[in-house]
């Protein structure tokens, strides 16, 4: 049998090509997949590093409380009815500025040097923010606090700094701490900063537990 095209019996050609195969993604995609999972992980490391000690030192001066002692040294808890009031306005004060859970306000005397302070409690992510706010709260419009310098914390840890400010006319000397549980602030009057940085760690060692 004769092909009508010419060609053998049964063989056929189809003059149609054969369809191509769709090309492939140029985007590996499990490849992506895989390196998007490992800089997901990697951002998991590095926020855990950076941030891990933090996290943890919140967590572990979570528990901070601030007493109130009738004796600090040579200092003694003033409880009259002006102290008390004077003590709180400041309170107020710095309360509306720093974010704390509790706060109290207290003064304390030893001969003519006057301490006032105040002290509070919360979840602090910024100790230096915090602290800065604080003092910032103690001062008037004329200069704020200068000659401001870190001093030793002492065991408790975290920031403390003291400086000077002027208030009505006459110079305080102001000792701060912040750490991830507190923050305090003290003005002395009829002290030297370098002595208030001495009686701010005393007051602080005195009043804030863990």
């Amino acid at each position: 049998m004769v092909d009508p095209d010419g060609g053998p019996a049964g063989l056929y050609y189809d003059d149609e090509e054969p369809e191509e195969a769709p090309a492939r993604s140029g985007i590996p995609v499990k490849r992506f997949a895989q390196v998007a999972a490992a800089v997901a992980g990697l951002a998991v490391v590095v926020s855990a590093v950076i941030y891990g000690p933090t996290v943890m030192r919140v967590f572990n001066q979570s528990d901070t409380t601030i007493k109130s002692p009738d004796k600090v040294g040579a200092f003694t808890l003033d409880t009259s009815d002006g102290a008390k009031a004077a003590a709180e306005y400041i309170r107020d004060a710095i309360a509306s500025e720093v974010s704390l859970d509790t706060s109290y306000g207290l003064i304390y005397r030893e001969g003519d040097t006057n301490a006032i302070l105040v002290a509070g409690t919360a979840r602090i992510w910024n100790p230096d923010a915090s602290l800065k706010s604080a003092l910032a709260v103690v001062s008037d419009d004329k200069g704020g606090v200068r000659d401001l310098k870190d001093v030793n914390p002492g065991p408790l840890g975290g920031t403390m700094r003291c400086g000077v400010t002027k208030v009505d006319d006459a110079d305080l000397s102001v000792c701060g701490w912040a750490d991830n549980g507190s923050v305090g602030v003290a003005m002395f009057s009829a002290r030297s900063a370098t002595d208030s940085a001495r009686a701010m760690l005393d007051l602080r060692n005195a009043v804030e537990h863990r």
